[in-house]
């Protein structure tokens, strides 16, 4: 039995004044609709709870044993409804957030700034990582939530899709692929790129190309390591690499001798909020902001996914 608790709350009302027309008065409902929902109730109990003359209202007796069941049900649910408000209302302590480069892009800040508005008592605390940690401190701790890139070899990581941004290859404008709006794998093939120095093999493998069942000979070189943004930007600005990126590294560490030419026919690069396990109240929360952002932003989300959100 599916019994609704605006039908309880009808009833109480009703068997509190045994009268329809001031318990519909007291309810802002139309006596109409009183009875109605009286009825509904009496219909899913499956026994008449109510006698009704023309000049009276009475309980029966499964009435008077349902009433003090639906008193109880209603205390307790405005209970709960209460200690969530208070809950919500009391929650505060440090929320560590893993960032890497450029992180949400777009959508970082309108994230961080929902937050600290819905939840002024949380301090956020943003934790920056490097080439050499994808999970941006999930892996060890250090962080209970992070903005992430995916595929990401992490036991039980849970995460919130954000958006999927395609690849892009940077280069040096001098570069001969420069001149092209899009290049292709086959494009790459007596190419050099650097490899992110970490031991997430899924990881390090995605941003080096070889997650796409393609031959390593048809795939460009690798060669060498980087541990930071800026150390393989160096790399690619003096012109002994590519960078497997994404467009958005243009508006976010722009740098006025390179540019990113979009790699087609590739899966992009999936970033989303993650965390690992059951993730407590703080991070929760967190999570249903980001969501929020996401949602209301379709628009900016759509231009990063295009590869252009300016």
């Amino acid at each position: 039995m599916d019994v609704h608790t605006r039908r309880l709350r009808h009833f109480v009302a009703v068997a509190e004044t045994l009268h329809f027309t001031r318990a519909a008065e007291s309810l802002y409902v139309s006596q109409q609709g009183l009875s109605r929902s009286i009825t509904e109730l009496e219909h899913d109990v499956g026994v008449p709870l109510l006698k009704r003359t023309t000049r009276a209202v009475e309980l029966t007796d499964a009435g008077k044993a349902f009433l003090r069941s639906a008193r109880e049900a209603l205390a307790v649910l405005d209970a709960g409804v209460a200690d969530a408000h208070r809950a919500h209302s009391k929650m505060s302590g440090v929320l560590r957030i893993g960032f890497f480069a450029a992180s949400a892009l777009e959508l970082t800040p309108l994230i961080i700034s929902e937050f600290r508005t819905r939840h002024p008592s949380v301090s956020p605390r943003i934790e920056s990582y490097d080439l050499t940690d994808p999970s941006c401190g999930l892996r060890s701790g250090e962080t209970d939530v992070a903005f992430l890139r995916l595929p990401i070899d992490l036991a039980d990581l849970n995460s919130e899709v954000l958006f999927t941004e395609p690849l892009a290859i940077g280069m040096t404008n001098s570069h001969p692929l420069a001149a092209q709006k899009v290049v292709l794998l086959t494009d790459l093939q007596d190419q050099v790129i650097s490899a992110p120095r970490t031991d997430d093999a899924r990881w390090r493998a995605f941003w080096t190309l070889r997650d796409l069942g393609v031959d390593d000979a048809n795939l460009p070189r690798i060669s060498r390591e980087t541990a930071t943004m800026d150390e393989e930007l160096d790399n690619v600005a003096a012109g002994l690499t590519l960078s497997v990126s994404v467009p958005s590294m243009d508006r976010f560490a722009h740098r006025a001798s390179l540019v990113y030419r979009t790699l087609g026919q590739v899966p992009g690069s999936t970033l989303c909020v993650g965390w690992r396990g059951q993730p407590t109240p703080l991070v929760q929360a967190f999570i249903a902001v980001s969501r929020k952002v996401r949602d209301e932003h379709r628009d900016l989300v759509a231009r990063i996914e295009s590869g252009n959100a300016d």
